[in-house]
């Protein structure tokens, strides 16, 4: 099992790395995958520094540092969208380090190529005063200034590409609200929770609408109940959507949805596959029917947790979902096992170890 192996093989891997310290330089925007590995290198007890000024991303970890030349860190971690400082790595004389991107993007397509389409999106580089604002007034991009990485992980991943696949993972914030109800205790037997994207906006709602599910069914949207991190209440409302702050708001309303759902039908979004939905259900204690990703998955396969609830079409989807229903003692079964192979191999602190683990093996 290629989950099982990759667990075995990055056990130990923090103590290999000489600081046990990186530092990160970071995007404006919040990226889930990049805040999955943050709370993973905490888990580890790594220092996480950033420069001049907290992160979204790494708020709750990182170390404010001015001058990245005066502290010892093993690699760089920098991720992908608007407001990366790349031009900090020639500044400190930092592109002799070992380099480490996450590319979180939704698009389906290489680094390079996103970069250079939210060039074309946002503003050029603004002048230093704003670039060391906390809270900016616009979206940027900062020149490469002759970047480029040593690793890449994506979580978009092309079938082809020789990045590594990061996926979104289970975040701390989602297991908060978990309530570990067993299967019996659980009113709904199917979930379809609506987003953006025309995957789970409209084709399998409609679907869903028109082809009668077994049992109690939910297929909307949910919202109400908002919890927000003490740290980032004044953000959040300060924001505009220009950091996306709203992404740590969390909805107490969708995770009781999760925590009274047996089964959670996931479709993907649209041409991407992977975001916060189906981690959101694992860490509510849900079986995540899953449609096949079309996106490459293979070097760290949610798909192997378990083959059953995978399914290729509408149809498959249906039959699935009537097999469950009427055998809910198989059900039972995997809801259980499935939900604790997820926590095992897509919570932070593994997926930080598997991530340390490939940089090590590629770098030295």
């Amino acid at each position: 099992m290629i989950l099982e192996d990759i667990y075995q093989g990055s056990i130990g891997v923090g103590p290999e790395y000489e600081h046990a310290a990186v530092l990160f330089i970071g995007s404006e925007s919040y990226d889930a995958p990049t805040i999955t590995i943050m709370e993973g290198l905490q888990e580890l007890d790594f220092t996480v520094y950033t420069i001049g000024k907290p992160n979204i991303n790494s708020w709750f970890v990182n170390q404010v540092i001015d001058d990245p030349q005066k502290v010892r860190f093993d690699f760089i971690i920098s991720n992908l969208h608007w407001g990366t400082r790349f031009s900090l790595y020639s500044k400190f004389g930092l592109h002799d380090k070992i380099k480490v991107l996450i590319d979180g993007d939704d698009h389906v397509k290489p680094w390079g190529a996103k970069y250079q389409y939210w060039r074309s999106k946002y503003q050029g580089c603004p002048p230093e005063e704003v670039m060391r604002r906390e809270m900016q007034p616009y979206r940027w991009m900062d020149d490469l200034s002759n970047y480029e990485p040593d690793v890449v992980f994506v979580s978009q991943k092309e079938y082809g590409s020789k990045d590594y696949y990061l996926p979104f993972g289970i975040q701390r914030e989602y297991m908060q609200f978990a309530k570990r109800a067993p299967t019996r205790q659980r009113g709904i037997d199917f979930a379809h929770v609506m987003g953006t994207g025309g995957g789970r906006r409209g084709e399998t709602a409609q679907f869903i609408r028109s082809h009668a599910l077994p049992g109690r069914v939910y297929n909307d949207r949910i919202y109400g109940g908002e919890v927000i991190p003490n740290s980032l209440r004044d953000k959040v409302r300060l924001d505009n959507n220009i950091h996306s702050y709203h992404r740590w708001v969390h909805h107490s309303r969708y995770f009781s949805l999760l925590n009274n759902t047996k089964v959670l039908i996931y479709p993907g979004v649209t041409k991407q596959w992977d975001s916060k939905r189906p981690w959101e259900g694992y860490a509510s204690g849900c079986l995540v029917l899953l449609q096949e990703p079309n996106i490459d998955v293979s070097q760290y396969p949610v798909t192997e947790l378990c083959p059953y609830a995978v399914y290729d079409s509408h149809n498959g989807l249906l039959n699935k979902c009537n097999e469950l229903h009427w055998n809910t003692g198989h059900l039972d079964k995997l809801r259980i096992e499935t939900v604790e192979m997820a926590h095992r191999y897509f919570t932070p602190g593994p997926l930080a170890r598997y991530f340390l683990r490939r940089i090590k093996d590629n770098t030295g």
